[in-house]
Formats: C-alpha cells, structure tokens, sequence
C-alpha cells in the first residue's frame, strides 16, 4: 500500500484509454450489457468491469483507488490461505507460525508484481486470484460438513467470479471438482458442480470470437519445447528471468506434495487446497502459453503473471511445514529440522531479495506514467514518443484526452 500510494499516478495507462468509452457511453445513458459481455482478448472481464464501473463514481476514476482495491483483495487473499494454513500450522512451533504468517505475507505482496501494482486496469488479477482462493477454500471446508451445499453453493459464485474475470480462471472449475471428489456425497455434489461449470463454459463460447490480431494456438504443438520453456519462465513468478527456478519450484513443491499426500491421505484438508493452488497455476501458465507462445516463451516473464505464479510458491509454505513435521518413529528428525530451516530462511530472503532488486522497475515505472501524464496536460504540444509512455498507440490518446477532460475523471477530476 506504501508503494502504491509513493510511486502510483493517477493517469490512464495502455487498456484504461480504451476503457474510456465505456464512461462516455454511460454519460450518454448508452451503456448496454453486451458492452460488458465483450470479450477483450480471451477474456470476458464481466466482473472487472463492474467493478471498475461502480468504483469510477465514487472517486472520479482516480485509478490509484483501483490500485488500492488490488492491494485489498491481495490482504482478503492472504486471510483466506491463512484460514486454509490453519491445519497445517496447529501443532506447529510458534516460531513456525510466525515466519508461516510473515513469509506467506512477502509473497502476497510480493513487488515482483510491479505491473499489477502500479496499475488500475489490472484489479482483473486479483479479483480472478481472490476468486479461485475463496473457490478452493469453499470447497475444502465443505469436505468437514454434512450438509456442505451452502459452501458449494458459494464457491460456484466465487468461480464464476473467477472465470468472469480472466480466461484461464475456467481451469478452477476442474480443481474444485477435484477435492469435491473426497467428499462423502460425492456424486450429488459433482454432478451439481459439473452441470453448473458445463453451463458457464459454453456461455462463455456462445458468440466468442478470438482476436485474429492474438498468436496462433497451434504454434503450442509445433514446439512443445517452447510451450515447456514458457511454462517454466511463468512458473518461476517472483524467483527471478530463468525458466530453471520455475522447474525447481515445480520440483520442491511436487516432492512436498507426494511426501504430505503418502502420509495423511485421510486428512485431504493438510493438501487439497495446495495441491489445487498449484494446479491453478500450472493451468494458467498452460493456458497462457498455448495462446502466447508466438510472441516467444520470454513474454511468460512479465510481471503481471507473478500474481498468480507465486501461489504456487505460497503452497509450499503450509506443505513444508506438513511434510518436515515430527512424526513419532520417524527417522532422521534432526536432518528433517535442518532442512525445514534451510528452506525457511532460503525462501524468505529470496523473496525479500526480490522486492529489493524490483523497487528500481517500480520507480522507473512510475517515472514513465508522471511523464505520460506530463504530457497529456499538454496534449496539443505533446510529442507521440511521450504519448507512448502512456499507450503504444499516441493517437488513442489524443482521442481519449478530450473526453477525460469534458467527464472530468482521473488526472482532470480537480480541472475547471
């Protein structure tokens, strides 16, 4: 939130130029549903741009509002795994608990996501993440109730939540009919889910059209190296530009969850919502790749994919704590603690080494939007390199600009 509120600027930025039409259609009362239904990209964003649109209002479009709503859906995020972290954490060490708390904490707010943080536009991310947790959790607690239709009941909301918000976020609805399966009523409960999440799907397709101007799907099977290679740079989320930390994620992560899975299989709470956290993540980076891949398995690296890649770096967490836990009989209890702690401490300074080497990109960032924004107070002098601070296209913002000053939103709220 300090960061947001120091480096964040309130003036639109790439998609938010865009989006200005949708401010100006409501101002002329021409504001219709299939406005909202419109897929951008792969996504049909129903929900974000509810959202966007209930919030422009109440504080003239100042997108570091948007901003600050990510950081609150973030915080309501790390709630929700800490809820989920509880069984995992209840006979833990106090110390263990708190470096849980703290390190979980480092990567919520990871500065890796400095594309998503310093971005209104991107709430997108974390109402799809806060979704897909709110869905997994849902469903894990509803394997401990008799009656557990009001938290299926609520998950299907938080999913449809989800998937209203970023394409790949479909992938939750084969996750969390997968820890349904552990319940009792199984059959009841999946066949419910499963006739919810066919209805929502081909309601997503009905009228879809991908963007011809997106890269080719097929390029995904032509080069199953490439597709691995960005899987791998997606995967490595806050860990740095190498599709190897993302492999050794993968890696630390499978091995804990075997080890966990082996030994309490009959309390699926200490791995089911890890296992589909991780899943969710790996479904996403898949999804991504198959339909990014032609821009090069490097694209996987943009900050904005951090969001959703260190979940999967946040399962390991409770899962570590599980798998390195006492176990009476159990062999080799001192190279086990030893273990617990090197990891411990490897993690957390990896992450806050991390968030160190990112402020420089933060700055930058923000520097480039104060200057956009500069610019666009002087729109009619304004070069189209400095427009381009703002939206690749310098037109779309000499456009725009007028329209944002006669609404008075955003950065011409206080103007006139």
């Amino acid at each position: 939130m300090i960061v947001i509120l120091r480096y964040g600027v309130n003036v639109p930025y790439a998609e938010e130029w865009d989006f200005i039409a949708f401010f100006v259609a409501h101002d002329l009362g021409g504001l219709r549903w299939i406005d909202l239904w419109a897929p951008h990209n792969e996504h049909r964003m129903v929900v974000p741009k509810i959202v966007m649109l209930a919030l422009a209002p109440l504080t003239r479009w100042n997108l570091r509002a948007e901003m600050l709503l990510s950081a609150a859906l973030a915080f309501l995020g790390l709630l929700l795994l800490l809820a989920l972290a509880r069984p995992a954490l209840a006979e833990a060490r106090p110390w263990t608990r708190i470096w849980a708390t703290f390190t979980l904490s480092l990567l919520v707010f990871s500065l890796a996501q400095v594309g998503n943080w310093l971005w209104g536009w991107q709430v997108q991310w974390y109402i799809a993440v806060l979704g897909a947790i709110l869905a997994i959790a849902l469903t894990t607690w509803s394997l401990e109730r008799a009656n557990p239709w009001p938290h299926v009941v609520a998950a299907v909301l938080a999913a449809l939540v989800c998937q209203y918000s970023l394409a790949s976020g479909t992938v939750i609805w084969v996750l969390c009919a997968a820890i349904l399966a552990f319940h009792a009523q199984r059959l009841r409960l999946l066949a419910f889910w499963l006739a919810v999440a066919l209805a929502s799907i081909v309601a997503y397709a009905i009228g879809y059209e991908r963007p011809q101007s997106l890269p080719s799907l097929g390029l995904a099977l032509s080069d199953p190296v490439g597709l691995l290679r960005y899987v791998g740079y997606y995967l490595a989320g806050p860990f740095g530009r190498h599709a190897g930390n993302g492999a050794a994620v993968a890696a630390v992560f499978a091995a804990l969850a075997w080890i966990v899975c082996r030994r309490h299989w009959r309390r699926p709470e200490l791995f089911v919502p890890w296992i589909a956290l991780a899943g969710f993540v790996v479904g996403n980076a898949v999804l991504t790749g198959i339909g990014r891949l032609g821009m090069g398995p490097e694209q996987a690296q943009t900050t904005r994919y951090v969001t959703i890649s260190l979940l999967m770096v946040a399962a390991t967490v409770p899962l570590g704590i599980v798998a390195l836990a006492r176990v009476p009989g159990g062999r080799w209890p001192q190279a086990r603690r030893a273990a617990g702690v090197v990891g411990a401490v490897a993690l957390t300074v990896s992450v806050i080494a991390t968030d160190v080497r990112r402020m420089r990109d933060i700055r930058e960032f923000s520097q480039s939007k104060a200057a956009g924004r500069d610019c666009v107070f002087a729109i009619e002098t304004a070069s189209d390199d400095c427009l381009r601070n703002l939206h690749p296209n310098p037109m779309t913002v000499r456009e725009r600009a007028p329209q944002l000053k006669s609404l008075r939103l955003s950065m011409f709220a206080r103007s006139g």
